[in-house]
């Protein structure tokens, strides 16, 4: 059986990059491979797919390669791997020198500024058979930093599907994350505040991952949303995310607000998958229209570009879903899907 590694340095934190190497490494088995997670424990590997709901194949451990990830010693990364029928490679911005067969590097974040078109990236560039992102906005910044052309494989996205019955909760997830604040969950308790003063009936739940460099953040937060019919699902199992999509109505993302994407498109979202999801379950979605957003939902009835603009369109919406749900119903999520994710996946390995 051919073998295939997955390289991430990460997999003790929960975000989009995890999801997406992991959901890589089901599909990877899919196609008769042996995955292997260059990885000390296989419990944190474990904990974060059943946290992301994700089911994993068999899978083994590579402790050797783990330790290289930072160690920025290229001859050993590339000695290390050199048994491996495939390397998937999750980029911090830096191209490795990699030894695998077939060898593939994925892009997460729109890196840029970071000197893609060295020399010694032009030499390690040759060993890559191919480099894949997350979106067509991924693809634009990462195409342009390296001198490269990029594949898009969309993430998959949970089909969660629609519940008969929707409440007054105005849902957002994403990751609290206080040094670059990219979620701005603090953007959206000030937007709730004004919700409220003109409608009492709806409630707000920011859900997501927290490690323990955020509980300063998130208690930060929580001090702002006091007196404010506020509740906070942190760390929540995936049932309980589930659940909460089921019962929302509308979905919050406020990632990209104030961003320059063309100077900081770091801070955008990079593709919005929390967004696609709520979408299966028949939330509807207001989002800032930037970054990989726009790629999942077009229509200029879901954007918003200023917290007047959000509230606005929320009260709309709990007065009259209908007219929304019309639109929602317009959008085509099939090419997100874990089957699209891994017919992508075989064709760039043929």
């Amino acid at each position: 059986m051919k073998k295939a590694l997955i390289v991430t340095p990460y997999l003790a934190h929960v975000g989009g990059g995890e999801r997406y190497m992991l959901s890589a490494a089901s599909a990877i088995s899919s196609l008769g491979m042996q995955v292997y997670f260059a990885w000390e424990s296989a419990q944190d590997i474990e904990k974060i797919a059943h946290t992301l709901g994700i089911e994993l194949p068999e899978f083994r451990l590579d402790k050797s390669v783990s330790s290289l990830y930072f160690a920025k010693n290229p001859l050993k990364m590339w000695q290390a791997t050199r048994n491996y029928d495939l390397v998937l490679y999750l980029s911090d911005g830096s191209i490795p020198l990699l030894g695998g067969k077939k060898n593939l590097i994925h892009f997460q974040v729109p890196f840029h500024g970071v000197n893609g078109r060295s020399p010694k990236n032009f030499l390690k560039k040759k060993l890559i058979n191919n480099f894949i992102v997350n979106s067509g906005f991924t693809k634009k910044i990462i195409d342009a930093e390296y001198g490269i052309s990029s594949r898009i494989v969309y993430p998959p996205v949970t089909e969660i599907g629609m519940p008969l019955h929707k409440e007054n909760l105005i849902l957002s997830a994403g990751r609290f994350e206080p040094t670059l604040n990219i979620k701005k969950q603090d953007v959206l308790i000030e937007a709730f505040r004004q919700f409220s003063n003109q409608n009492s009936s709806c409630q707000l739940v920011l859900a997501g991952a927290a490690g323990e460099s955020s509980s300063l953040w998130v208690d930060k937060l929580m001090e702002q949303a006091k007196g404010l019919n506020i509740s906070f699902a942190v760390n929540a199992p995936h049932e309980k995310l589930l659940d909460l999509y089921r019962r929302a109505t509308i979905y919050w993302h406020a990632a990209g607000f104030g961003v320059n994407e063309n100077t900081a498109p770091e801070l955008v979202e990079h593709f919005g998958i929390t967004t696609a999801e709520s979408i299966s379950a028949g939330c509807i979605p207001l989002v800032v229209p930037s970054g990989g957003q726009r790629e999942i939902v077009e229509d200029n009835h879901f954007h918003w570009e200023s917290t007047n603009e959000l509230v606005e369109k929320s009260l709309a919406i709990i007065a009259d879903p209908q007219p929304y749900h019309a639109l929602l119903s317009e959008i085509d999520l099939t090419k997100f899907s874990a089957k699209q994710f891994t017919s992508r996946l075989r064709t760039i390995l043929e």
